[in-house]
């Protein structure tokens, strides 16, 4: 199985999308430094991330703050947002 399929990008709702995986990112900072392996749901409404305990192993080992970065990077490219 491959990377589970992402919403697209919708420019009406960038702003909302990038302060949610903004907190999102933090919250997932604080999670590491605490190894807890346990990530709020708006990783998924952003078609992140699956549910499954490999995947939060990947998030803990930093693979999900670098898909955050790139979601949000993907949205800023697309939507020329700041």
């Amino acid at each position: 199985m491959g990377e589970p399929a992402r919403h697209p990008v919708n420019c009406a709702t960038a702003k909302g999308d990038l302060r949610a995986i903004a907190a999102e990112r933090k919250h997932a900072q604080t999670q590491q430094a605490e190894n807890i392996a346990a990530i709020t749901p708006a990783g998924a409404l952003l078609g992140l991330v699956a549910g499954t305990e490999q995947k939060r192993l990947k998030m803990l080992s930093g693979e999900y703050l670098e898909k955050l970065d790139a979601r949000a990077a993907e949205i800023k490219a697309a939507c020329g947002s700041k």
